[in-house]
């Protein structure tokens, strides 16, 4: 009995010590590593700030996207979005972001015209004529062109956003042709191109934040404003305007931007996944907003005191015509047309 027990305990401590062996040569010599491995054993945080509701075609994908990198990144990455300018608002995001208070903002093109002159293209009145020719332009070649433009300003451009097409409200009178605009003092984003275009039509443009806009046409600060059907009816413009007119006569889209160094920062699988995520965001966008614009636009006319009216083809024209020198004026800013030129090259006469 006595050999028995010795024997099974000279057989173990051999197990243990053969297990110890193994392991010791297992840690000694470490599976290879992967460069790209580095950082993902820790949880990244991505804050998003944007102005507009969460029920807008932005907001939504907003959401979206954060749905995607979490998914794509299996919760290595989380992005925070702050809706509604609780964060920062129109007038300082983009400094936030240069700052690095923020990692990602989603402002208007049209706000970054100041930094990229050549993004005024996309402001030029009446140059789309569907939602269609908008998507090939903002999601092709000429899109990545524009976003290239963000790298002398240490901006990385991860893509382009839709909302829709911009119409006119007003709080006396429907505006049927550009006659009925003249005197009025409009809400307008500080891009010189749209400012242009109000002079043009001799109306008074008043660059506004968007986040003061619904208290400004209560106050009668302002007598009228651009934006899609969905912007006017998510911040409730057609409480405080009686007319709206379906003009169609400028589109309002979005930069997806984030903080360079934050971006150069991030592991090269990591980047790609954000890059992925974009892509399929960008694609549900544009059909979210076509949708979303059209069922809003059925929501306005259903408002009890409050017009909505359509702009006759004829003053269509009449309007394209008044305008062309603000294309004159484009050119003048930028000093190259080439984008515009080949913008047209894709856009119906």
């Amino acid at each position: 009995m006595k050999k028995f027990i010795i024997g099974t305990i000279v057989t173990v401590l051999l197990l243990v010590i053969t297990i110890s062996v193994q392991q010791g040569l297992l840690f000694a010599n470490p599976l290879p590593y992967d460069d790209e491995q580095k950082g993902l054993d820790t949880q990244i945080t991505i804050h998003l700030s944007h102005v507009v509701a969460e029920n807008t075609p932005k907001g939504q994908a907003a959401n979206k996207f954060a749905e995607l990198v979490e998914e794509k990144t299996k919760g290595k990455v989380k992005v925070h979005v702050y809706s509604n300018s609780s964060l920062f608002n129109d007038e300082n995001e983009f400094q936030a972001l240069q700052k690095g208070e923020v990692e990602m903002i989603i402002p208007t093109f049209s706000k970054m015209t100041t930094y990229v002159p050549n993004w005024q293209v996309l402001d030029l009145p009446f140059l789309f004529n569907t939602n269609e020719e908008v998507q090939e332009v903002l999601t092709g070649t000429i899109g990545d062109q524009l976003l290239n433009e963000l790298e002398p300003i240490h901006i990385k451009g991860l893509g382009f956003w839709y909302n829709g097409f911009k119409h006119l409200t007003s709080v006396d009178h429907p505006i049927h042709t550009f006659e009925d605009l003249q005197g009025l003092r409009i809400r307008t984003m500080p891009s010189k191109t749209l400012e242009k275009q109000f002079e043009v039509l001799k109306a008074t443009p008043i660059p506004i934040s968007f986040s003061e806009v619904y208290t400004d046409l209560e106050k009668h600060a302002i007598d009228a404003q651009e934006n899609t059907a969905s912007n006017i009816y998510s911040k409730g413009f057609y409480k405080v305007q009686k007319h709206m007119t379906i003009t169609q006569h400028g589109i309002l889209g979005y930069a997806v931007l984030m903080n360079e160094s934050f971006w150069d920062s991030l592991p090269a699988k990591i980047q790609h996944q954000l890059v992925e995520a974009m892509r399929e965001t960008t694609d549900w966008q544009f059909e979210q907003a076509a949708r979303m614009n059209e069922q809003d636009m059925l929501k306005l006319k259903q408002q009890d005191d409050f017009d909505v009216s359509t702009m006759s083809l004829k003053e269509r024209q009449r309007f394209k015509e008044q305008l062309s020198p603000v294309y004159d004026f484009y050119k003048t800013q930028t000093q190259n047309d080439e984008i515009l030129t080949e913008i047209k090259k894709i856009v119906a006469p």
